[in-house]
């Protein structure tokens, strides 16, 4: 192996640096992913949305859940839920002497809201609800923009009222919030449900119940329970609802792997040229070896398992300073606000905290070593097609 120094600390760095550099983009990858679903979850989804059945096929206000009170003395018991909120959900036109835009209005109890969901947080003008006054409106970034919104801002939303009668209700602006997905900024805006209830007298319920789970993997279980109770609500998971997200989650581990078998399919034609190289050199005592006995098999074996060798020396350096950068980039993170306006639009933040599951590790490392030895091959081929006599009259 250290025959050629040189030559053999290329192969070593080529390797490194293309286990590095495919795990940090398979790290950047698994994070940007990760970042858009938890900022989907965290932001309007939360784990697990309850409405009536017919509610999610029409929008109708006067479809709202049956037995809230049994849903709510379960999901007050179960230890698996952290928290719950209760929305009114219309769909209605925001207008003002700007222009008008459609939009779905959330009416919500700030108190048990920000138990669920984080908007609160993402205020970047004003305040989330601090007002004592009923009729006051957060709005997104996005829509005050093409609104030209700004804080007290007098705004007009329209809508069907219970008899199927068009009602109109006045909010002030209060705050505007940021989320991070500039396509929800844009069509949704949270009221009190107090300003609904007091307008709408005949109303007095509830279309949209968002549970948080202590964490993912209690979703489905707690999902399964709620739906017992009624077969008149429907009980979807957040990978029910968002099914892009849910896909695109499902096909992120098939796709890193392909991508890091066409990357390490490249760094294989340079560890296959350098061993060529490498044969070449070393054409008279192979030849010299044949010569005094040294079987073709023994050959094959010993230029594999020089090239395996290489890789074995490669895999750990590649995989310290990979874990190293993830480590540091995953708590200090990375700035992308130079691109925040394009990352909005996908649902994701500025700020990007690199992450790696484990198992990428041993599993791309295993992938190196199979790609190492499948390149060695040819190369101990073409050793193997060596003359003996003539190898060793070479200089």
């Amino acid at each position: 192996m250290w025959r050629s120094k040189l030559r053999s600390l290329v192969v070593i760095l080529s390797v490194m640096m293309g286990l590095y550099g495919g795990l940090l983009i398979v790290s950047l990858s698994v994070a940007l992913n990760d970042q858009r679903m938890n900022t989907a979850i965290n932001t309007y989804l939360a784990n697990i949305q309850i409405h009536d059945v017919k509610f999610s096929k029409e929008y109708s206000i006067n479809h709202t859940i049956t037995d809230l009170a049994s849903l709510e003395e379960l999901l007050s018991k179960d230890i698996r839920v952290k928290a719950y909120s209760k929305r009114v959900v219309i769909n209605g036109m925001l207008s003002n002497a700007t222009g008008s835009y459609g939009v779905q209005v959330l009416g919500i109890d700030p108190e048990s809201e920000v138990k669920v969901t984080d908007v609160y947080s993402k205020i970047i003008e004003g305040d989330y609800f601090k007002s004592e006054k009923s009729n006051t409106i957060v709005v997104g970034k996005k829509l005050a923009d093409k609104l030209s919104l700004k804080l007290r801002s007098k705004l007009v939303v329209t809508f069907q009222d219970v008899n199927g009668d068009l009602s109109s209700l006045l909010f002030r602006v209060e705050g505007i919030f940021r989320s991070g997905n500039s396509m929800f900024d844009d069509s949704n805006v949270f009221v009190k449900n107090e300003s609904i209830f007091s307008n709408l007298i005949s109303f007095d319920g509830y279309h949209e119940m968002p549970v948080k789970s202590i964490n993912l993997e209690s979703t489905d279980p707690i999902k399964e329970d709620l739906q017992k109770l009624s077969d008149k609500n429907k009980v979807e998971g957040w990978d029910d609802i968002a099914i892009e997200l849910a896909y695109s989650n499902e096909m992120m581990s098939a796709f890193l792997y392909i991508f890091m078998l066409i990357v390490l399919s490249g760094l294989s034609f340079g560890i296959i040229n350098t061993m060529l190289m490498a044969i070449l050199e070393r054409k008279k005592e192979l030849g010299m070896l044949m010569s005094i006995g040294m079987t073709k098999k023994n050959i094959f074996l010993m230029i594999c398992f020089e090239t395996v060798f290489l890789s074995l020396v490669a895999i750990p350096f590649g995989l310290l300073i990979s874990y190293l950068t993830v480590q540091y980039y995953g708590v200090e993170g990375i700035d992308l606000s130079v691109v925040e306006a394009g990352l909005e639009n996908f649902g994701i933040g500025t700020i990007l905290y690199l992450k790696l599951p484990n198992e990428y590790y041993l599993n791309i490392s295993l992938m190196v070593i199979f790609i190492t030895m499948i390149s060695s091959i040819f190369p101990a081929i073409r050793a193997l097609k060596i003359k003996p006599v003539e190898a060793t009259k070479t200089i």
